[in-house]
């Protein structure tokens, strides 16, 4: 027992060591795992390295092919999926937490943002991003349901590296949250829901035709 906790430890250590290369682009976008020196670079043995590799595939981070493995190349495709699943997640997350949320949370986040996004004109724009992160990791956690917060971490991860949020000005979507803080602060589960679905499918609307006219 005291080997297999050994092995289930230094496998998460391997994990967190490597999607921390990955997510600081220390390991770039498309380049290929040479399994070797991976493990001497982050200080543990082959066993534990595999299952770590086997666990970033699972979150989509590496790629396991025919030709080896490889650090995921993430297109607009890849990232307009990622956004249709966080709407559904992050609105079933409204619905849930509607009845939960107290008026000092939905003061504090408005508070985040009101202040955020005055800081916008100068030069804010981690202020916001940060704000931003923090409203909808906030909203899961008040969900308290297991199964959501990991399904959301999975693609919050890609949230983080691209900073996707920013791409829509946030001349527009301070007021798309400050409607969900409305909705939220009615208790009305149905409206929060939907508005942040809106709000999510706005930004994926966005990345694809940002994409399409990329391409022209």
């Amino acid at each position: 027992m005291a080997r297999l906790m050994g092995n289930s430890h230094l496998e998460q250590i391997a994990y967190n060591k490597i999607r921390e290369l990955i997510l600081n682009g220390d390991i770039k976008s498309g380049e290929k795992i040479v399994q070797d020196q991976l493990a001497e670079q982050i200080g543990v043995s082959r066993t534990p390295l595999r299952q770590a590799i086997i666990n970033l595939e699972r979150d989509f981070l590496l790629e396991i092919t025919g030709q080896g493995i490889f650090v995921r190349e993430i297109n607009s495709d890849f990232i307009h999926s990622v956004w249709e699943v966080r709407a559904v997640l992050e609105g079933l997350a409204c619905r849930i937490c509607a009845d939960k949320m107290d008026s000092p949370t939905i003061a504090y986040l408005r508070a985040l943002f009101d202040d955020a996004y005055l800081r916008w004109g100068e030069n804010g724009e981690d202020k916001y991003f940060e704000a931003d992160m923090i409203f909808h990791s906030k909203l899961v956690e008040i969900a308290n349901n297991p199964i959501l917060e990991k399904s959301f971490n999975t693609t919050h991860v890609f949230s983080v590296q691209f900073k996707i949020g920013l791409l829509r000005s946030p001349e527009i979507t301070h007021q798309e949250h400050a409607s969900i803080l409305d909705a939220l602060e009615a208790r009305d589960g149905e409206l929060a829901e939907q508005l942040m679905v809106n709000h999510i499918r706005n930004g994926a609307a966005y990345i694809k035709n940002n994409a399409l006219h990329s391409k022209q």
